[in-house]
């Protein structure tokens, strides 16, 4: 990247992580009280008198300091005969040092290549200033012994301090400049939105802000959706932003309350141009080399072969369509209904040496579709779910051994042997979304590699135009978005037949962008709001007002910001690239948010 100067690599807990993306190393000390910073220092320093800072990582032989700044960690030596061998001594781990020094080579044997100063150490010569750390800090800073994540966030100051998390923000931290130069040169305005809105209909849940005008309540943002459209209205035929947005979803694992995303909108543009928009700027801001375009997929396709629409392809394990197989094997639940066009016997199948994981797989994908499989349950549509093996030839299977054998040759052949999977059978549309969870779980236990095979990139477009959720018609994307050109005739008729212009852009089976091409016609966006979704229009009337006042059609488009560098960096979970994080709950567990108010402010707003 631009600007960025050197590799760095921490040695995390018992290996040498080397990071794969260079992240600002020097140059750091300017404008501070320290002539250089502790991972820069080397044999080109040799003999200079220099200033660092940082904190006291840890004491050896007590003649060591090993001193840490967020560029890396420098070794202090301290001469023997000086008082300062008591002072710093009694220093605890944690505790901050300004000192002065001389830059000298280590001695023959001494050297670390594991540091990025490994081949030299400072000889301390003064201590500038001292800030003591409480010596009974609630976790060290120790790469063989992590704190467990809810101490972490509770302490947020200190896990900051870790290399992984530092990594992780100084890369986030380059990948939005580069995001910004790249459309700052396309002529793309950056412009601010406000956060303090009003409700938008048909959307995620949104948080309620409350006012001192009774009754009055403020929305804060799910996205600048409106505003950005409004902007193209405008004739800033350009836009984008880095946008805070905040959705009410509830506790849900790896997601976040409020997130950050790169929000963009271009006038005069369809689906084809914001896809390569955002795959130069991919191009432009990615450390690796990128082949473009990425793979499309319509999805249909993703769903039928994936079981998802964010299918990861990374590697292949399609879904198998074994129906026809099933024709007259013998088990009544099967023949019964399989002449049913919208009952299907599928199974997704893994190359495997045994079968032992197959029971926790299939445990661990029952608990995460635990409200499908009981909604599908309550709707008497019974679904039966069997686990595969067929190591050596030999078939184990509960749903086979109820068929005759002509069945299970034609399926053992069709699947082969030494292969481990499950078997689902049911409606079509309850067991596809069963068969892309085990085909994720399975990949996840078999394919030790998968997290070092090549980044795969993926359009997932024609997504339908609306969609049931929990009986209720709904816009699969949002309310603003246009159909299909190919299905307009049904776009008034029968809408549920619809497509839409709506595109996805997945990596590695996770979903980073979604956006699509706009209605810009008033009469069209009023019609999805009264007609379709039964939405007051009233609460949109500007939004509509505008539409009719002269709109270019226009399209865009979202990227999540935390999932992508959380993608980029490998972190664990996206609480790992976000400064200050909510936890899986939605709370801040540092400072109890959120928190009671009084019964003064209660008053004040009107909430009593």
């Amino acid at each position: 990247m631009a600007g960025l100067l050197r590799k760095l690599s921490y040695n995390f807990r018992d290996i040498q992580y080397k990071k794969p993306l260079q992240i600002f190393a020097q140059k750091c000390s300017s404008y501070s009280l320290r002539t250089h910073t502790c991972g820069e220092l080397g044999l080109g320093h040799e003999g200079e008198r220099v200033t660092i800072a940082g904190w006291v990582q840890t004491k050896r032989l007590d003649k060591f300091v090993l001193l840490r700044d967020r560029t890396g960690v420098c070794q202090v030596k301290i001469p023997e005969e000086t008082n300062l061998f008591d002072h710093v001594k009694k220093v605890p781990n944690e505790s901050v040092l300004v000192l002065h020094g001389i830059v000298k080579r280590r001695p023959e044997g001494q050297e670390n290549s594991k540091m990025e100063s490994g081949l030299i150490e400072v000889e301390l010569d003064s201590v500038v200033e001292t800030s003591e750390a409480d010596p009974n800090l609630p976790f060290q800073q120790s790469k063989h012994l992590q704190a467990k994540e809810a101490l972490r966030l509770q302490y947020r100051y200190l896990d900051l301090r870790r290399p992984e998390i530092q990594y992780n923000l100084a890369v986030r931290s380059a990948l939005t400049m580069k995001m910004r130069q790249f459309l700052v040169e396309k002529k793309f305005l950056d412009i601010e939105t406000p956060t303090l809105f009003r409700r938008t209909p048909g959307g995620a849940k949104e948080f309620l802000v409350p006012t001192r005008i009774s009754n009055k309540f403020y929305s804060l943002v799910q996205s600048p959706q409106q505003f950005k459209q409004l902007l193209m209205v405008g004739g800033l035929d350009r836009y984008f932003q880095i946008a805070r947005c905040y959705r009410d979803e509830g506790g849900k694992p790896d997601r976040q309350p409020e997130f950050t995303q790169l929000d963009i909108e271009m006038s005069f543009a369809g689906r084809e141009e914001i896809v390569s928009l955002i795959e130069d700027l991919l191009v432009f801001c990615w450390p690796e080399d990128l082949c473009t375009p990425f793979e499309q997929m319509f999805y249909k396709d993703a769903m039928d072969n994936y079981g998802v629409d964010k299918p990861d392809l990374r590697y292949g394990n399609k879904i198998q369509n074994l129906t026809q197989l099933f024709s007259t094997c013998g088990f009544d639940f099967i023949t019964n209904n399989v002449s049913d066009s919208n009952f299907m016997v599928g199974g997704v199948f893994f190359d495997a040496e045994n079968a032992k994981s197959l029971k926790k797989s299939e445990a661990d994908v029952k608990t995460a579709l635990a409200d499908h499989l009981k909604e599908q349950k309550d709707k008497h549509s019974p679904i039966v779910i069997s686990s595969f093996s067929s190591i050596d030839g030999k078939v184990d299977n509960s749903i086979l051994k109820k068929c005759n054998d002509e069945t299970m040759n034609a399926v053992l052949e069709q699947i082969g042997e030494n292969k481990i999977g499950f078997l689902v059978c049911g409606q079509k549309e309850a067991i596809l979304p069963i068969l892309g969870r085990f085909r994720t779980q399975l990949a996840k236990t078999l394919l030790p590699d998968l997290d070092d095979r090549s980044n795969k990139f993926l359009w997932v477009v024609d997504f339908p135009l609306f969609v049931y959720e929990d009986g209720i018609l709904e816009s699969a994307h949002h309310p603003f978005t246009a159909p299909h050109p190919e299905d307009s005739q049904h776009f008034r008729t029968n809408p549920l037949d619809c497509r839409s212009l709506h595109y996805d852009l997945v990596l590695n089976g996770q979903e980073i962008a979604g956006g699509s091409v706009r209605i810009h016609s008033a009469d069209d966006q009023k019609f999805v709001l009264e007609e379709v979704l039964k939405e007051d229009v009233s609460e949109l009337k500007h939004l509509i007002d505008a539409l009719g006042s002269g709109c270019p059609p226009h399209a865009g488009i979202a990227i999540g910001l935390d999932r992508l560098v959380a993608i980029l960096t490998k972190a664990n979970s996206i609480r790992d690239v976000i400064a200050f994080p909510k936890s899986a709950e939605g709370r801040d567990i540092m400072s109890g948010a959120p928190s009671e108010i009084t019964e003064e402010q209660k008053t004040l707003y009107h909430l009593k």
